[in-house]
C-alpha cells in the first residue's frame, strides 16, 4: 500500500511542472510580439516625422511683418497691416545660381587687381634698389649728388624710363661706364654703349644714363657775320675775343691771428703725363698719390720725385659696390689671404720705381672697414713705408684705427675737395679746408689730379698765404 500511495504523489508533481512551464511559454511569446509590435510602430511614426518635415520645408514661406508705426492702433489694424511675402526657395536657388558666376568674376577681378598692384610695388622696389646700386658705384667713384641729375618718366610704350645725367672728369668716364654697363647686365638688362651715353632696358623699365665733362670756361671767338667789305676796313675791324663774366666765387676765410697749417694729398696720378707735369710744377707742396700698373705710372711718379714732391702709392682696393666697380689692376679684394696680399703689396709698390713716402687707399670702401683685412696690409706693407693716409671712403673704416695698432704714421682725410667738379665748387672746398684748420689745429684733405682742381688750386693758394694759411707736405702731419 505504501508504494502504490508513492507513485501516485510524483505523478501529480510532474503534471503540475509541465502545465507551469507552458504557461511561461506562452507569456514569453506574447512579450516577443509585443515589443516587435512596438519597435515597428516607433519606426513608422519616424519615417512619417522625416517625410512631413521634408514637405514643410518645401512649402516653407519667409514672412516679413511690418509693424506700425503707431503704437496706439488696435490689434485688427496691427493684423491688417501686418503683410506676408512668400518667397519660395525656388526662387531663392534661381537667384543664387544667377549671381554665383557675377561673385566669382568679381573675386577674379580683384585678384588680378591685387596681383598687378604687387607686381607694381616689386617693380618699383626694383627701380629704387638698382637706382641704389648705380648710386654706390657713383659714390666709390668719389661723385657728389650735386654732379647728378635723376628724374623719372613714361615713354611712348608705357616704360618708365629712369634718367642719370652724370658730370665726371673724362678720365673717370670709362670706369664709372663700365660698372654701370656690368651692373645692369648682371641685373638681367639689355645694355646698349657708346659715346658715354649707356641705355639699359628690360620688359618692364629702362634706364638712361649719360655721361658729361664739366664745363670747361673757354674764351669764345666773335664770329665775323658781316658782309665783304673793302680791305681798310677789314684791318681795322679784327675778330674780337668775348671773354666771359668772371664766375662769382665764393669768399675767401678771415686772415688767421696765428699761421694755420693744411696738406692736401692729389689722388689718381698716371692717368695723364700733361696734367702730371702741371701739377709738379705748382711752387706750394701737394702731395701726389699715384696708381699702380697704368701707361703713365711710372714716369708720374718720377716727375713727381723730380720736383720735390710728395709720392704716395694710391693702393687699390675693393669698394662696396665691387664687383660691379672695377677697383683697378692691384686691387686688394674680399677673401684674399695673406699669401696673395703680401705679392700684390710688392707688386704695387715696386710699380711705381720710386721710393715713396707713403700710401692711402683708392676706393676701398669694401676693405678699410675690415679691420683684419687692414692689418694683413699694414702688415706686409711695412717693408716698403711706415706712413699711411686713410682716404675716409667710408664712415665705418677701422683703417685709421688699424694704422695706429701697427705702429705707422697715420692720418686721415678730413675732407673731398673736388667730388663737385666746378671750380667755384672746388675753390669753396679748399676754403673750407683751411677754415677747418684753423679751428682744429691741422688737417688733410684729399683731391684729384684734375684740370679745374689744378685751376682752383692756383686761384686759391696765393690767396691762403696771404691770409696766414700755410700748405704743408702730408708727412708733416702724419703722426
Amino acid at each position: 500500500m505504501a508504494r502504490q500511495t508513492n507513485r501516485r504523489s510524483t505523478g501529480r508533481k510532474t503534471t503540475r511542472r509541465k502545465s507551469s512551464k507552458s504557461k511561461s511559454a506562452s507569456r514569453g511569446a506574447f512579450l516577443g510580439i509585443g515589443l516587435i509590435a512596438l519597435l515597428i510602430g516607433l519606426i513608422t511614426v519616424s519615417v512619417m516625422t522625416i517625410t512631413n518635415n521634408r514637405e514643410k520645408g518645401s512649402k516653407e514661406e519667409q514672412v516679413v511683418t511690418i509693424i506700425p508705426a503707431n503704437k496706439g492702433e488696435s490689434k485688427k489694424e496691427q493684423k491688417e497691416s501686418t503683410k506676408v511675402v512668400s518667397v519660395p526657395k525656388k526662387e531663392e536657388k534661381k537667384k543664387e545660381r544667377e549671381e554665383k558666376p557675377k561673385k566669382e568674376e568679381k573675386q577674379v577681378a580683384q585678384k588680378e587687381d591685387k596681383k598687378e598692384k604687387v607686381k607694381e610695388q616689386e617693380e618699383q622696389v626694383s627701380n629704387e634698389n638698382i637706382s641704389d646700386l648705380i648710386r654706390l658705384v657713383l659714390y666709390d667713384h668719389e661723385i657728389s649728388r650735386s654732379s647728378v641729375t635723376e628724374r623719372k618718366k613714361k615713354n611712348s610704350a608705357g616704360k618708365n624710363v629712369l634718367y642719370f645725367e652724370i658730370v665726371c672728369d673724362e678720365n673717370m668716364q670709362r670706369g664709372v661706364s663700365s660698372a654701370i654697363s656690368s651692373l645692369m647686365r648682371k641685373k638681367g638688362y639689355t645694355v646698349k654703349s657708346s659715346n658715354n651715353q649707356i641705355t639699359a632696358s628690360s620688359k618692364t623699365d629702362e634706364y638712361s644714363i649719360l655721361l658729361k665733362s664739366p664745363v670747361k670756361e673757354v674764351v669764345k671767338k666773335q664770329e665775323d657775320t658781316a658782309k665783304p667789305v673793302e680791305k681798310k676796313e677789314e684791318e681795322k675791324t679784327q675778330v674780337a675775343e668775348i671773354e666771359k663774366p668772371k664766375p662769382k666765387y665764393p669768399s675767401l676765410p678771415a686772415p688767421a691771428k696765428k699761421q694755420v697749417q693744411f696738406a692736401i694729398l692729389l689722388d689718381d696720378g698716371g692717368n695723364s703725363l700733361e696734367l702730371a707735369k702741371e701739377f709738379a710744377s705748382i711752387k706750394y707742396p701737394v702731395a701726389i698719390a699715384v696708381l699702380p700698373h697704368l701707361e703713365h705710372t711710372k714716369q708720374t711718379a718720377q716727375i713727381a720725385k723730380n720736383a720735390g714732391k710728395t709720392v704716395f702709392l694710391h693702393f687699390p682696393m675693393a669698394p662696396k659696390s665691387y664687383p660691379n666697380t672695377d677697383p683697378g689692376k692691384g686691387a686688394i679684394l674680399p677673401n684674399m689671404p695673406q699669401l696673395i696680399i703680401n705679392g700684390i703689396v710688392k707688386e704695387n709698390f715696386e710699380n711705381l720705381g720710386v721710393q715713396v713716402d707713403g700710401f692711402n687707399n683708392h676706393m676701398g670702401s669694401g676693405i678699410t672697414e675690415d679691420a683684419v683685412k687692414m692689418e694683413q696690409i699694414l702688415l706686409a706693407s711695412k717693408a716698403y713705408t711706415n706712413r699711411f693716409v686713410d682716404s675716409r671712403t667710408t664712415a665705418a673704416t677701422k683703417a685709421y684705427a688699424e694704422c695706429k695698432k701697427a705702429g705707422y704714421k697715420c692720418g686721415e682725410n678730413r675732407l673731398f675737395i673736388d667730388n663737385d667738379n666746378s671750380v667755384e665748387a672746388i675753390l669753396e672746398k679748399i676754403y673750407e679746408a683751411a677754415e677747418k684748420s684753423r679751428d682744429d689745429g691741422s688737417i688733410i684733405a684729399i683731391g684729384h689730379i684734375r684740370p679745374n682742381t689744378l685751376q682752383a688750386l692756383k686761384i686759391a693758394l696765393p690767396e691762403l698765404e696771404k691770409r696766414n694759411y700755410k700748405l704743408v707736405s702730408v708727412t708733416s702731419l702724419t703722426k
